[in-house]
Formats: structure tokens, C-alpha cells, sequence
């Protein structure tokens, strides 16, 4: 049945892929770039028609850049890697990624000036020296060589408004500047991202008969203060030392109000109690982040990068009933944590002939010290600490024109140890981790890949102790045998990119094959914690398309088509039944188009998507999710100068349904199937608008 579901899907896009295939054929030229069988040139010139303020707009004017952008884990990287990790980000400044974690690319596009770019090379090959290892397109940004005494300024101001909350300002200014082999730049952020969530909530009894109706008003804001500096210095031998460094303040606060009323006779609303709500999520961040390149003699080129960061929390939910002016309290949860990191990878690249070998190690420090209380019951305290080595080498080699291989070997040893109020443990795991990727370009633009790898996730050190869900009123209860989740993960690509740079294609199907599967266990009777379930498996079918409009006269116009989807299985384990993953979901839709109009000065797009339902399963909960389509964002741009542009964008103003959620609580544990009421959610969100100026001096 899913193997005949998985060709269904199959059989719907491919029309499409080769309905845009024929169509970018017979599409007029843009502009030109150098190419070989492995790397795309985009020169600094090219970008010239678009009038990019800013990286992150050249990436966008690029096929293929908008769905880097919008991935699911942005440019800084593929999710919940360990360490630096082998595979990395797709976008890479001057060959290197960025030594960071927190402080990683996605924080550096919108930073870095157009002016500062020279070209951005498309990497399709497996490319020698880069110390990356990632399956897709890489894009290589390489800026300009500092001049003496040169600096730039770029400054993105403006403010987000939505009904009912107060307007919030919203501010990045950043300097760089050059003086010979130096260079350093230091930039200023305060970034907020308001939301308002109006959810209606029906709570019916066992029978479906209505019970309840609660209103919910839920205004939520994230003020963030962001420093970062960089310091870049080109020794005459030839070695770059490179460092940088992040601190902000973070602020998430929640305002939670939910008018509750019973449902008397005729269906009138009878005002029963106010819930009010009052949570924040306070952190200071602080890394620090560097790496040192030099050649070492005729054995090969030195690289070592480091980075170290902490991160202080303090999270407090307070929710208060009120009935017949009586406030009493409904639920307490204060928990204070401080969060650690130190990772330091150095590796070795020779080329030897066609060969280029890679091989190293990385050593990385976690640590986490927590402390928590609920409903103002004595405090608890754990210490959570992973250490992880690993000893790496990489092989690639061009077989011939065609055809490229890279195989690597990994061999990591990491020691969880725990104490949790003077009760400790401690565990150790071993594992090697082979990588094999074969690149065949069948044409200059048809390009063939194919991926074999073991891979093991890195933990959340917070799941090894209790947390308040506020949304399902449930403890998760900490889990201090939680491990690692090992994959081993088989994926083919294929990848065409359209004459006269009128577009791409890219197609791709994974597979894998799960072993001690992260998902929610039993803890004790009725309750419930993050644990390993066993084995699961997931196959994934990925399709992004971008093609411009030149063949009907619109050569600036870009439309970006993505599509997944998603087919996972793993035994429930607290009924005993197949069901698919936590939070995976079939289908999932993502459309962006921008129109930079020709022989003027003006630009307007849009960007929305839209998934599937998704399920949710936990030891007394039952939950179903239904998406409805998503207005990302609609803007229009005007550049006053060709360094000034303005800019007005909106969200969620049509269609303004977000999500539909339908949650079964049980009386006890779900396999007993004794129902104790449903509640139905809809979720709205309320318009919001920002309105920018962006300015380069």
C-alpha cells in the first residue's frame, strides 16, 4: 500500500517537473556565467539587475538559493548535528564554514554587504580542500580581497505592528572594514517577533456532546539584543587566523488569557473562570568562536577550529484560575540552567595526485546544569554532562570527467554521566560511522548522486530531566537513560540545471533505517518521558523546481515549487500498534515567487506554504493536527537609490487560519481507552506588517 502511495506521488509531480523542463527550453538568456562540469560562476556583475542590497538577496537571485533559504534548517546547517559535524552548511565564505554554533551563516547573510562579494561559485562536484561534506549543491561565497583603509556600513531599520500589541521596532546596523592583510567588522542587533495567537477551544464530553467553551488570547513577543564581531588576519606566510564572537539577551515572554465558559440550556455561554497565564523564557548567550589555516610543509594544509558557549536560562510559567473573584493558582514551573559547549576539530588535507585525503579529530563538551521546581515543591537538581571524541578521514578522487567519489570513516567514542540530587550514572557509547558518496554528471547540467551514511544524533541534554507542557497540562518526566538515535540513511539525487540560467530542478529520494528511535516512553505508570522506542524507519521524496518567466517576457520573475513527501513507521509503545513518527507529515507544499520588474526600480513576491495533518501520541493523549494553507509573507520592495530600498511586507492577513488541533485525553493510559473529554482547537493568527529601510554607505 505505501509502496503504491509512494508511486502515486511520484507519478503526479513528475508532469510538472517536465511540463517546467520544456518550458525553461524554450526560454530567453538572462545573463551569462562561466561553467565547467562541476562549478557554476555567478560574478558579482550578474547581480547587478537586481539591485541586492545584501548576501542573502544574491543567494535568493540564484536557482536553487530560495530553497536553501527556506529549508527547513536555513543555510547554518542540517538540524541536530553533533559538533561541528562532517555535513554542514550549505553555504560556505571563502571555502570555510563559520566556526559557530550559535553564531553559525544563517546569522551572517543578511550582515554581509553585496558590495563586499566578488562571485558565488555552485559546487555540484566534491570539491578538495573544503573540509565540508554535504550531499547537495554547495554555494561558495567568495568576497572581495580587503583594500587599504576601506570600510562600509549597512544599517536595516523599521518596525512589525499587529492589532492589539503595541508596535515594536526592529534595527540591524553593522561595520566592516579593512586595513591590508586585516579585516574586522562588528554589528548591533535588535530583533522581535511578535505574534498574536486568538485560539477558540470546544471541550466536549465523552459522548461529543459540548461541554465547554474557552476563549484564548495569546500575545507573544521575543525582544533579542545581538553583538557580534569578527577579526580576520592574513599572515605574510600565507597562515589566516580567523576569530568571532556573539552576545545577546534574549527575552520570549507569553500573555495568556482564556475566558472559560460552561455551555448551559439552549446552548447559552455561562461564564465558569478566568485562566491567565504568565510565562517568560529568559537567556544570555555568549561564544566565542575562531579557526587557524597555515600549510604545513609539502604534507598538506592545517586546519583547526574551536569554538566555546554558554548560555544562562531562566524559565517561569505561572497560571492563576479566577472564579467568583477568587484567584487561586493553577500551575507553577520555575526552572534555571546553564548551558555549555566547548567543540575543537583540527584536520589535516593532502593531495596526493588525484587523491585528496582528509583526517582528523574532534573533541566536544557538553553540559548541563539544571535546576527546577513545580507548584513550588522543593527544588531539584541534575547535572548532565556528554563528552564526545571522534578520529575522522575522508577520501575523494575524480574517477575521471564523469564520475567522483568520496568515502569516508569516522570512529566515535562519547561518556554520558548524570547526577540527579547525589544519584548518578554514567554510560558509554562506541560507534563507527561510514560515509560513501558518488557524484556522476551525465551532461554539464545533469548531475546523478547517490549517498550511503551511519550517522548518530546528537542529544538534548534537557530531556534527561521533567519540563511543564503547558499546551497538554503534563509533566515530561526526564528520562536518564536516554541514547543517542543511530540512523543508517541511503538517499539518490538527480539534478538539472536549465540552460541560459533559467532555472533548476532537483529530485530526491531517502531512505532510512532507524535504531533506537527518539520518541515519547513510559515512565512509570500513567506517565510519560522522551526515550528510545526501538527501531523505525522513514522514505522521503523531495522535489524543488525554480525556473524564471523569460519565456512570457519576465526574465526577473522566479517561481520556486517545493514538495515532500514523507512516509514513517515505528511501533507505539503504549498500544503496541504501527503508527507513523511524531510530528512527521505526508505532503508538505512550499511555493515562493518574487518579481524584481523589469527597467524599474520595484519588486513584490510572495512566499506560503502548506502540509499535511500530522499525529501526536503520549501516554494519555491522542492528538491530530490539520494545517490549513499559510501566508508566509507578501512584500513589495522600491529601491529610492541604488544603495537605499524600502520595504513593506505582511503575514498571515489571508487565510488567517493557522492549524486545527483535535486532542483525545484519556482517563489513564491510552491503551485502556477510556476517554475522558476532546478538546478542539482552532488557531488564528492576527495580521502583522513590517515596514524596513535598508541603507549601505
Amino acid at each position: 500500500m505505501r509502496k503504491t502511495l509512494l508511486t502515486e506521488k511520484i507519478n503526479s509531480v513528475f508532469p510538472l517537473v517536465i511540463a517546467a523542463v520544456i518550458l525553461t527550453g524554450i526560454a530567453g538568456s538572462v545573463s551569462a556565467q562561466q561553467q565547467d562540469d562541476s562549478t557554476v560562476i555567478y560574478e558579482a556583475s550578474y547581480f547587478a539587475q537586481y539591485n541586492p542590497v545584501t548576501l542573502t538577496d544574491m543567494i535568493r537571485y540564484i536557482p536553487g538559493g530560495e530553497t536553501i533559504l527556506n529549508s527547513r534548517f536555513g543555510p547554518g546547517g542540517g538540524g541536530n548535528f553533533r559538533g561541528f559535524g562532517s555535513s554542514d552548511s550549505q553555504v560556505l565564505l571563502n571555502g570555510r564554514r563559520m566556526s559557530g554554533k550559535i553564531n553559525n551563516m544563517s546569522t551572517a547573510l543578511a550582515r554581509i554587504q553585496a558590495t563586499q562579494v566578488e562571485r558565488i561559485e555552485l559546487i555540484r562536484g566534491n570539491a578538495e580542500g573544503l573540509d565540508i561534506r554535504n550531499e547537495g549543491t554547495i554555494f561558495n561565497v567568495i568576497l572581495e580581497e580587503g583594500a587599504e583603509n576601506s570600510s562600509s556600513n549597512f544599517i536595516d531599520a523599521g518596525f512589525n505592528d499587529i492589532n492589539g500589541m503595541d508596535a515594536e521596532p526592529r534595527i540591524l546596523a553593522s561595520y566592516n572594514a579593512s586595513r591590508g592583510p586585516l579585516e574586522f567588522g562588528l554589528s548591533y542587533q535588535y530583533e522581535n517577533r511578535p505574534r498574536l495567537n486568538l485560539v477558540d477551544e470546544h471541550v466536549l464530553n465523552p459522548d461529543r456532546s459540548l461541554r465547554e467553551f474557552r476563549d484564548l488570547f495569546n500575545a507573544q513577543t521575543r525582544r533579542n539584543h545581538i553583538v557580534t564581531g569578527n577579526f580576520a588576519y592574513t599572515f605574510q606566510s600565507g597562515m589566516l587566523l580567523q576569530l568571532n564572537a556573539l552576545i545577546s539577551d534574549n527575552a520570549q515572554r507569553y500573555d495568556r488569557h482564556e475566558d472559560q465558559f460552561l455551555i448551559g440550556n439552549g446552548g447559552a455561554l455561562v461564564p465558569n473562570a478566568i485562566e491567565v497565564g504568565d510565562i517568560a523564557n529568559l537567556n544570555d548567550e555568549i561564544e566565542i568562536g575562531g579557526d587557524l589555516e597555515f600549510n604545513v610543509g609539502n604534507l598538506g594544509r592545517l586546519k583547526t577550529l574551536f569554538v566555546i558557549n554558554q548560555r544562562e536560562n531562566d524559565d517561569t510559567i505561572k497560571q492563576d484560575t479566577i472564579a467568583n473573584n477568587i484567584t487561586s493558582r493553577f500551575f507553577s514551573s520555575i526552572a534555571d540552567y546553564d548551558e555549555e559547549e566547548t567543540i575543537i576539530r583540527s584536520s589535516m588535507t593532502s593531495i596526493i595526485g588525484a587523491h585528496t585525503l582528509e583526517y582528523g579529530a574532534e573533541a566536544a563538551f557538553n553540559r548541563l546544569d539544571r535546576s527546577w521546581s513545580f507548584n513550588d515543591d522543593p527544588f531539584a537538581n541534575a547535572i548532565v554532562e556528554e563528552d564526545r571524541y571522534e578520529a575522522f578521514i575522508t577520501h575523494s578522487v575524480q574517477l575521471n570527467d564523469k564520475l567522483s567519489l568520496q568515502s569516508a570513516l569516522t570512529e566515535e567514542y562519547s561518556k554520558i554521566f548524570q547526577d540527579r540530587d547525589n544519584q548518578t550514572n554514567d554510560r558509554s557509547f562506541r560507534y563507527l560511522k561510514p560515509r560513501l558518496e558518488v557524484r556522476y554528471d551525465l551532461t554539464p547540467t545533469d548531475q546523478f548522486r547517490f549517498l550511503a551514511e551511519r550517522s548518530a544524533s546528537q542529544l538534548n541534554l534537557n530531556l534527561f530531566v521533567a519540563s511543564r507542557n503547558i499546551d497538554d497540562e503534563l509533566i515530561n518526566f526526564g528520562n536518564p537513560d536516554l541514547e543517542p538515535e543511530v540512523s543508517w540513511t541511503y538517499a539518490l539525487s538527480y539534478e538539472r540545471r536549465f540552460a541560459n540560467d533559467q532555472g533548476s530542478v532537483e529530485i530526491r529520494f531517502e531512505y532510512a533505517d532507524i535504531s533506537e528511535h527518539i520518541d515519547k516512553i513510559l515512565i512509570g505508570t500513567d506517565d510519560s518521558g522522551t526515550g528510545n522506542v526501538g527501531d523505525a524507519w522513514e522514505k522521503s521524496l523531495d522535489v524543488n523546481l525554480n525556473t524564471r518567466f523569460g519565456f512570457i517576457g519576465f526574465p526577473s520573475a522566479v517561481l520556486t515549487l517545493s514538495y515532500t513527501h514523507e512516509d514513517t513507521e515505528v511501533l507505539d509503545p503504549f498500544t503496541g500498534l504501527k503508527r507513523p513518527t511524531i510530528f512527521s507529515t505526508s505532503d508538505y507544499f512550499r511555493v515562493n515567487f518574487r518579481h524584481d520588474v523589469e527597467g524599474t526600480n520595484f519588486a513584490y513576491g510572495v512566499r506560503a506554504h502548506r502540509r499535511a495533518n500530522r499525529l501526536r501520541q503520549d501516554v494519555s493523549l491522542y492528538e491530530a493536527t490539520d494545517f490549513l494553507p499559510h501566508l508566509d509573507e507578501m512584500f513589495v520592495e522600491y529601491n529610492v537609490t541604488p544603495n537605499v530600498r524600502v520595504r513593506l511586507a505582511g503575514s498571515h492577513f489571508w487565510n488567517r487560519d493557522w492549524r486545527v488541533f483535535e486532542k483525545t485525553f484519556y482517563d489513564g493510559h491510552v491503551a485502556d481507552g477510556v476517554v475522558k473529554r476532546y478538546d478542539i482547537q482552532d488557531w488564528i493568527i492576527d495580521p502583522d506588517y513590517t515596514l524596513s529601510v535598508q541603507a549601505t554607505f
